[in-house]
């Protein structure tokens, strides 16, 4: 008999501006539910160019970094102008969910496996649209930890 999956801590969940990935958060918000999870919106959309971050950077103005933690509230993703996904964290706080965001730097498999295992996220949930994230994800902790020893799982949720 095999061991039932264990239940997540945190779900770090890729999300968009738009309702392309909202059966993924609809996702979040089940497993989050069940298990007493804290969901983190990480925004695919966030990145606008490679010069450019979504957030305030060594060279912004005095303070502007500390503004910011690591994990973002509905009143901080408005702040950086990421009204979407601030409603989308609202929602989720409103049904009872432990919910952030994170607006990151690079929209890669790499900038998000390492955010996941920054936050100690044992789940990671993809659109099933994301292929390529998908197999991004898959590729790399397949190089990284080849053991399986601490790997985060990935779910492709359909869209």
């Amino acid at each position: 008999m095999t061991d039932p999956l264990p239940r997540p801590a945190a779900i770090v969940a890729v999300t968009s501006d738009d309702a392309s990935h909202a059966a993924v958060v609809k996702r979040a918000a089940a497993v989050a539910q069940t298990a007493g999870s804290t969901v983190i919106l990480w925004d695919r959309d966030a990145p606008t160019s490679p010069l450019e971050s979504p957030l305030p950077t060594d060279w912004s103005g005095d303070g502007e970094q500390q503004q910011f933690g690591d994990r973002l509230g509905p009143n901080d993703l408005v702040a950086a102008g990421r009204e979407p996904v601030a409603r989308q964290v609202g929602e989720l706080r409103r049904t009872g969910v432990d919910a952030w965001g994170w607006l990151p730097a690079k929209s890669d498999a790499e900038s998000l496996a390492a955010y996941a295992a920054d936050h100690q996220a044992d789940l990671v949930l993809v659109s099933a649209d994301d292929a390529d994230l998908i197999a991004d994800l898959r590729d790399l902790a397949d190089r990284d930890d080849p053991a399986g020893r601490h790997r985060i799982r990935v779910e492709a949720v359909p869209a």
